[in-house]
């Protein structure tokens, strides 16, 4: 090291550090609470220039022949220690921490591990590793950001809105790439060709809790608008990240501000009902206007302004204020569900509305009765009135043969499935569950409510085998169940049922090596009947080692697989090995006296097999049958004492 660069600082030497401690880096940010960045980002201005790092105090060496040598090391997060500058130090050295550098040329983007290797008296430690991230990429990949949307407003930004809200607020969409202590930089104007150098009117920073909930939110306060005047209005914002890094330019939003006399003959208000002529939760949820809820039509009154505002009043609790365009009547407002909810019935509830006009409001409306039925079988949920409701319980599954929970296997195939269930609380007779299955579109069982019934009953529904079968390997099938008071309906949670009832179909039929060109084996056929059949099982892709097959050989006095023989029935059970899954196998009935015999004249044996894979699979071949006939033309019969072949 030169003497140029030769630390001074005057600080006495601490204890010796047998495990050197990280590195200090002044230019990592810091929190409000003066905490650094937990992944020791650095501000783009501290890249252009060389990184400085302290190293603490260490007991230095007083040898007058040994230097004390310090190596920052410097290389990408999970990489080994790699030295990218040296420095040394002759004795005597002053006290007192040192300070170090790691060249600007290497700070690209990216984490790094940064550390330190001590060298005092020949003797090297490594200290702990300083985690540094170098952000040199502006928000949102650098690309253009979504416009900004405005919130509350419908239309113009009005005198009335201004007086009311004393602010406008915008959304901003999620970006690529967000992260806490980002800051929107957000501008308003007159053009909508803003020049570069704009100056903006306000920034917002969005906290960790603003990101993940999407609630990026600027506001612009009511005299920056007003101020601004009357008109056509732009505004656009910019992203920068605590780095200091800064995104494009956003796509302008456009908004138009309008800071420029009473009504009469209100027409009693409209609501549209349910086909069974009152408001239900079906009704609640869907709505018979444009799909969105409980809607109250306003039809067109005397003197309509664009600046009134409609307030509606439900059974006496009064709506928020609904704009008026003038050009578009009836105009339609909404009845949220908390106010709907208030009146669950069955009730007759009563409808008016009144218009205000700047700090005046018009008599009342005449009334409008009509009938809401919000009641449920079962408890409420606190996101009512959707169908989904969190607070019944989930149904459960359980196979026929596997009885395990929310399971079935292949062992119940074919059979039905039991479902079950506990009561909810307070259950009326009458009241209906049904089961649905998959993606069956209908019910597959159903329970009605019996007198007597109480809370925590076991509810019962058999699932038919049929409604298995439509999707018999689903690692998640959702089942669940409805209730209905015969009004409304809820729905419970589905509960995700493993189905793995693999029924492999395509299995090839077996095959006889040793019959003739005409499917027969017969006195002549080699080898001799009596010293058994061979059957092959060709081989298959569902095959695996440690599969087993089961072969069932059927001897029937018929020649094409019919009248079966009693007693001359065996299964033989294989189990593969590697070769034999690849290559198909073969069986040797060898059972001559039981399963060959029986057939004397032009008899058959008819064979098939079953796949038990060790995965759980199961599958059944197609039968195929070989003629077995041990009489000759003339007569005479074929036995081991007996060899009629003329050969």
């Amino acid at each position: 090291m030169s003497s140029s660069d030769k630390e001074t600082h005057v600080v006495v030497s601490e204890d010796p550090i047998a495990n050197p401690p990280e590195p200090r880096v002044p230019a990592i940010l810091k929190n409000e609470d003066g905490s650094e960045s937990p992944d020791g980002l650095l501000p783009r201005s501290a890249l252009s220039s060389d990184l400085m790092l302290i190293v603490p105090p260490w007991s230095f060496s007083d040898a007058p022949d040994l230097q004390d040598v310090i190596r920052v090391g410097w290389r990408l997060s999970g990489l080994p220690f790699h030295s990218v500058k040296e420095y040394t130090y002759d004795p005597p050295i002053p006290p007192g921490e040192k300070t170090v550098y790691v060249p600007m040329d290497l700070l690209d983007h990216g984490v790094y591990d940064l550390s330190y290797e001590l060298e005092v008296g020949g003797n090297p430690e490594t200290s702990e590793i300083k985690r540094i991230t170098i952000d040199r990429l502006p928000p949102n990949d650098n690309q253009q950001p979504f416009a900004l949307q405005i919130i509350g407003v419908v239309g113009d930004i009005t005198d009335d809105y201004l007086i009311e809200h004393n602010e406008v607020r915008f959304r901003v969409t999620p970006y690529v790439g967000a992260r806490a202590k980002d800051r929107a930089i957000y501008y308003w104007t007159t053009t909508n060709s803003p020049p570069d150098d704009e100056i903006a009117i306000g920034e917002q920073e969005f906290s960790q809790t603003d990101i993940d909930n999407g609630h990026l939110i600027i506001t612009i306060d009511e005299a920056t608008i007003r101020n601004s005047g009357q008109g056509p209005r732009w505004i656009y914002y910019r992203l920068r990240d605590w780095a200091g890094n800064i995104g494009q330019r956003s796509s302008l939003l456009s908004v138009y501000v309008n800071l420029s006399p009473g009504p009469g003959l209100l027409k009693p208000p409209r609501v549209p009902v349910s086909a069974r002529g009152l408001i239900d939760r079906q009704h609640a949820r869907e709505g018979a206007v444009d799909q969105r809820g409980v809607t109250v039509e306003i039809d067109a009154y005397a003197n309509p302004d664009a600046s009134d505002k409609v307030l509606i009043s439900w059974h006496g609790i009064e709506l928020g204020p609904l704009d008026v365009d003038p050009s578009n009547f009836p105009q339609v407002g909404y009845v949220p569900w908390n106010v709907l909810r208030q009146f669950p019935g069955p009730i007759d509830v009563r409808v008016t509305y009144k218009v205000r006009r700047g700090a005046s409001d018009s008599p009342p409306s005449p009334g409008l009765w009509l009938t809401v039925n919000l009641t449920i079988a079962g408890p409420d949920h606190a996101n009512a009135p959707q169908l989904l409701n969190g607070n019944l319980s989930k149904v459960d599954v359980y196979g026929a043969m596997s009885v395990t929970k929310n399971t079935l296997l292949i062992e119940d195939f074919g059979l039905d499935a039991c479902a079950e269930l506990a009561l909810y609380d307070d259950p009326q007779p009458g009241q209906l569950l049904e089961l649905y299955w998959g993606a069956i579109p209908v019910p597959v069982a159903h329970y009605r409510v019996q007198p007597g019934d109480v809370a925590g009953k076991l509810v019962r529904f058999d699932v038919p085998w049929s409604a298995i079968d439509a999707d018999k390997d689903n690692v998640a099938l959702p089942v669940y169940y409805t209730t209905s008071n015969g009004v409304n309906q809820q729905q419970a949670p589905h509960q995700d049922v493993r189905v793995s009832i693999i029924v492999i179909d395509d299995l090839k039929e077996p095959t006889f090596p040793h019959a003739n060109r005409f499917g027969v084996l017969d006195c002549c056929a080699k080898p001799r009947l009596w010293e058994g059949v061979w059957v092959q099982i060709p081989a298959h892709t569902a095959f695996s080692s440690g599969d087993t097959v089961d072969v069932v050989w059927q001897g029937c006095l018929g020649e094409n697989g019919t009248s079966f023989i009693r007693g001359a029935r065996k299964t033989f059970s294989k189990q593969l090995n590697a070769q034999e899954a690849l290559d198909g196998f073969q069986i040797h009935v060898d059972d001559y006296p039981g399963l060959i015999a029986p057939m004397v004249n032009k008899g058959s044996a008819l064979v098939h097999y079953t796949l038990r894979k060790l995965s759980g699979g199961r599958g059944t071949s197609q039968p195929d049958f070989v003629i077995i006939n041990r009489t000759m033309p003339s007569g005479d019969v074929c036995s081991p004492g007996n060899e009629t072949c003329e050969t």
